[in-house]
């Protein structure tokens, strides 16, 4: 009976470990430095709006979530690797190759960031397309595709880092520049505060409320990635945290000082 009870026993923790490895989590690798939206917070750990948005998503699913960040070219290799089964950002014609994506999960707009002290103010703060921004000198961060693309014929000087095209419009070395209204906005907010040399020309950094363009970030899974199959779960998650405001409440949290146009 001893024996009888002792293969009963083991065949139970067989079966309940055999349970336990197929609840896999879903591995998630991104951005370490792209703050708000996703980064490496000063704890070693991820942090940001996407990890927000990301991390109740999936206790709604009851899924386990793997986070994991790195510099970006090499989360995107990690991906497409096959190490990881997704990423969250913009779904491009190369990525479609290897990618499915969710519904948008967030859409996040491109801003000028201007000088209010600079002479053509006005000029600048009119603007609503590209074709206006051949008449003025531009900043651009070093990787910048959409800007290499679609504003190649105008005067752009290329610098490696976001602290170098902010320190440019304060010198009055460049009348624009062109990025992601929560990745500059949050850069400001956080410069100004810790002070330095450049916080108090920071604080006459302003943007135009109208976006030159909006992309869609979305959950972008590997074709081959057994965890294809929740998308369509995942994206009525999403639009159940869009209408319940926890999507809102979460980037309300943030208290960026700027215009409602950026959080479309």
């Amino acid at each position: 009976m001893k024996k009888i009870t002792y293969v009963f026993l083991a065949l139970v923790l067989m079966f309940h470990s055999a349970d336990a490895a197929e609840i896999k989590a879903f591995h998630w690798v991104d951005d370490e430095e792209y703050p708000p939206l996703i980064y490496r917070g000063t704890d070693g750990k991820p942090a940001g709006i996407f990890y927000q948005i990301m991390t109740v998503a999936f206790h709604r699913l009851g899924i386990p979530l793997k986070v994991e960040t790195y510099p970006w070219a090499r989360a995107q290799k990690i991906v497409a690797d096959g190490k990881a089964d997704g990423m969250v950002t913009v779904l491009t014609n190369p990525r479609r190759r290897f990618l499915v994506g969710s519904d948008p999960i967030l859409q996040v707009s491109e801003h000028i960031f201007v000088n209010r002290n600079h002479p053509r103010l006005k000029e600048i703060m009119a603007i609503r397309s590209t074709q206006k921004l051949r008449a003025f000198k531009l900043v651009e961060t070093i990787g910048s595709g959409w800007t290499k693309e679609v504003l190649k014929d105008c005067d752009i000087t290329w610098v490696p880092k976001m602290d170098n095209a902010f320190n440019m419009l304060v010198q009055d070395r460049a009348d624009i520049f062109i990025t992601n209204g929560f990745v500059g906005a949050a850069f400001l907010q956080k410069k100004i505060k810790n002070g330095g040399e450049f916080s108090e020309a920071y604080k006459s950094i302003i943007t135009n409320p109208y976006p030159l363009r909006t992309a869609a970030f979305r959950l972008l899974i590997r074709t081959d990635s057994p965890f294809v199959k929740i998308l369509d779960e995942f994206n009525k998650t999403i639009h159940q945290m869009q209408r319940d405001g926890t999507i809102k409440h979460i980037l309300e949290g943030l208290q960026l000082p700027l215009s409602d146009s950026v959080y479309h």
